[in-house]
This record gives structure tokens, C-alpha cells and sequence, in this order.
């Protein structure tokens, strides 16, 4: 979080009907908001409004928006801010430029603004993970590999379908603490049109078979990973 004690939220888009409803909505969700129109003033603005998360459009006039993450993450300031992608572009090259050059979600902006939202509350409300940019996650026990959607429990290599990696990928992330199956959907993707909260939960108890109940477990507070060797240590890589 930033010096003020509400969220800031930094907006980039060169198109002003999307610049003025999302600003409406998010002002209305009780953050601080600060919307530019121009890629080129990005820098300048991100480093005097010192924003806690930058929601960015990817198709913009030089820079675009994989021009612009990139020259935010050499910047010392901003190496661990928020920056979800909010983006038309559905293709999945798109989407892994996004991660490589350390963009945290990507959001399509056929799934609406209320996703966007939801998302932006888990981590500025909720004090909950999304980096989606990890390549490698490794937290106790359990080793997370994004290219192969592969869990290694102990040397053993678990193959998981995509749900099921991201579901398990995110309460790693964020370790010792219980979302419930509706948060899940909502922070991780939202007003899903392909999912509901019982497959979520459907995947979830999958998980739960394959990995073991000793690392997620179910209880009436919600879904949570807690890593079998709490002296283990905890890491991530980008690469």
C-alpha cells in the first residue's frame, strides 16, 4: 500500500469512454483514481501519484502497454507494484508478452468490469496474491511449474489440467489463507462465462486427491494451502 490509507488505482487507456467508466466505477468502490490517456505520460504520473496497482490497456500508441510494464519493472519503485493488463486481445502470445515483461493478471475486457473489480479488491482489500508472472513456484513441499501446469509433492510430478493448476497456483500463493469457492471464482477470473462456483469446487476437491489433504484442506472459513514443512523455504522465479 501506498503513503495514503486508501488504495490508489492508476488507469491507462487511450480510449475516454473506458477511461470514464472504469474510473466511475472504481471511484464509486471507494479507491483513489487517476486516469491517463497518453502511454507517454505513464512514467511520470505513476512516479508522483505513487499508485498501488495500474490497470493497463495493451493495444496503445508507442509505448504500448508491454513497452510500458517493462519500463515500469526497471524502476525500483514499481518492481513489486500491481499491474493487471485490461485488454481486447484474447490471443494467447499476447498474453504470455504480458507475463514476461512482469505484468501480474491479464484481463480480457469481454469479462467486464466487475472482474476487473473483484480482482482489484483481492489485493487491495483483501491483502490476497494474484502474480501470475511467476513462471516457478516454490512454497514447502510443493514445486509449481506454469510451463508443464505440473505440481513436484516430494519429488513426485502431479499433472493438472488448467483449472486446477490455477486454482492451486493461487492458495500457494497465498498460503494459510481460506477463500471460499465464490472468492476464488471472482479473483481469479472473475464474471466467469465458463465457470461456476461448483466447478470451481469440482476442481478443487480434484486437487485435493491428487496433492493430498495434508496440503489443501476444506473448512467453513473456505480453501487453504498450508505447506507440510513450515521450515522450508519459499520461492519464486520469473524466468
Amino acid at each position: 500500500m501506498g503513503k495514503s490509507d486508501v488504495p490508489k488505482v492508476l488507469l491507462v487507456d487511450d480510449d475516454h469512454d473506458i477511461l470514464d467508466l472504469l474510473q466511475y466505477n472504481l471511484e464509486k468502490e471507494g479507491y483513489q483514481v487517476k486516469a491517463v490517456d497518453e502511454s507517454k505520460k505513464v512514467l511520470k504520473t505513476a512516479q508522483s501519484f505513487h499508485p498501488d496497482l495500474i490497470v493497463m490497456d495493451l493495444m496503445m500508441p508507442h509505448p504500448n502497454g508491454i513497452e510500458l510494464c517493462r519500463e515500469l519493472r526497471r524502476m525500483k519503485e514499481f518492481e513489486d507494484t500491481y499491474i493487471f493488463f485490461l485488454t481486447a486481445k484474447s490471443d494467447n502470445y499476447y498474453r504470455q508478452a504480458a507475463y514476461e515483461t512482469g505484468a501480474d493478471d491479464y484481463i480480457e475486457k469481454i469479462m467486464g468490469i466487475r472482474s476487473l473489480t473483484h480482482k482489484i479488491t483481492a489485493v487491495l482489500k483483501k491483502d490476497l496474491v494474484i502474480r501470475k508472472r511467476l513462471s516457478d513456484l516454490i512454497q514447502g513441499d510443493i514445486q509449481l511449474r506454469t510451463r508443464t501446469l505440473s505440481a513436484i509433492v516430494n519429488g513426485n510430478a502431479i499433472a493438472l489440467n488448467k483449472p486446477e493448476f490455477e486454482l492451486l497456483f493461487f492458495l500457494v500463493q497465498n498460503e494459510g489463507k481460506p477463500v471460499s469457492g465464490k472468492q476464488l471464482l471472482n479473483y481469479m477470473w472473475g464474471s466467469s462465462v465458463y465457470l461456476t462456483e461448483s466447478s470451481v469446487e469440482n476442481y478443487l476437491y480434484s486437487v485435493q486427491q491428487k496433492i493430498g489433504m495434508r496440503l489443501i484442506s476444506q473448512s467453513t472459513k473456505g480453501w487453504r494451502y498450508s505447506s507440510a514443512s513450515s521450515s522450508s523455504n519459499t520461492s519464486a522465479s520469473t524466468s
